[in-house]
């Protein structure tokens, strides 16, 4: 035989086995187990898995809190004393543990009391003491008071009225020859505290005045005492005077009452004047 003989030569197959008895046998009895091994598989997956119990959170905490780092023990801050709770009242729910103080508050002193009065006894007290003597009273005159006075200097109306304050001051007295407008502003200010020949200002203390076309001196000795009659009135001349004019006190019944300056006006030796401003102070006009 050729080699091409040889390869084209058909092989020879040999018939298949046929199973055995005993094969036979043991796939019968496998196939029912295989199919029940698949239910019951197919129901395990069917079946609801069990939830998985949860881990409780404290133990991971109690976990990182046992952690400690050895090194760094020795910095750790020593734990806050606990604040025992209050005790249960029927009073509002207490705090909470973070909004309670830790100290306690000190309750606010009580009240001292007042000392009592002392007793009274028989001992000698010690003298009180003597308080300084009070100025010179400051006269209140009323103005009822005020007309009178002038009513009495001036002997009323008629032929021996001598006030001319109305028809003739300030502008007569303040524009006559060596009249209140030739004073100088020292003078003007010891009477006033504005004056011209329209208007004028007298000082706070100054009740009133009268202007009266009547020789000064007359005044003085005649007019002045007729309107203070003793016993009733006295009139002290003050000496020196107050600002180079004559300067008067009154007493009524005693009592330090008011203060008069008598002022001449025009032309004439001091004294002479054929006018005069009678000004009534309520309190001493040196001391103001």
């Amino acid at each position: 035989m050729t080699t091409k003989d040889s390869v084209t030569s058909p092989r020879l197959v040999s018939p298949p086995k046929l199973p055995t008895p005993q094969r036979h046998r043991a796939k019968l009895l496998l196939a029912p187990l295989f199919g029940l091994s698949l239910v019951l598989h197919g129901l395990l997956l069917l079946a609801p898995a069990p939830a998985p119990e949860p881990v409780p959170e404290a133990e991971d905490a109690i976990a990182e809190d046992e952690f400690v780092d050895l090194l760094s023990i020795g910095t750790l801050a020593p734990p806050e004393p606990e604040v025992a709770p209050a005790p249960a009242a029927s009073a509002p729910p207490p705090l909470a543990p973070a909004a309670l103080p830790t100290q306690a508050i000190a309750p606010p002193p009580a009240p001292i009391p007042a000392p009592a009065d002392p007793v009274s006894t028989n001992t000698p007290s010690q003298p009180e003491p003597v308080a300084a003597e009070p100025p010179p009273a400051t006269a209140v005159v009323a103005d009822e008071a005020v007309a009178e006075i002038f009513t009495r200097l001036t002997r009323g109306s008629g032929d021996s009225d001598f006030d001319s304050t109305e028809t003739s001051f300030p502008a007569i007295a303040y524009l006559i020859p060596q009249g209140i407008a030739a004073w100088s502003p020292q003078e003007q200010a010891c009477f006033f505290t504005q004056i011209n020949a329209d208007t004028y200002s007298p000082q706070p203390s100054v009740v009133s005045l009268r202007y009266l076309t009547r020789n000064v001196q007359f005044i003085e000795q005649q007019d002045i005492p007729r309107t203070f009659p003793a016993p009733q009135y006295a009139v002290n001349r003050v000496a020196d005077g107050y600002c180079d004019r004559p300067l008067f006190q009154v007493f009524r019944e005693g009592q330090p009452y008011l203060f008069i300056s008598l002022v001449g006006i025009g032309v004439g030796a001091p004294g002479q004047q054929a006018s005069g401003l009678v000004i009534i102070w309520a309190s001493d006009p040196r001391s103001s």
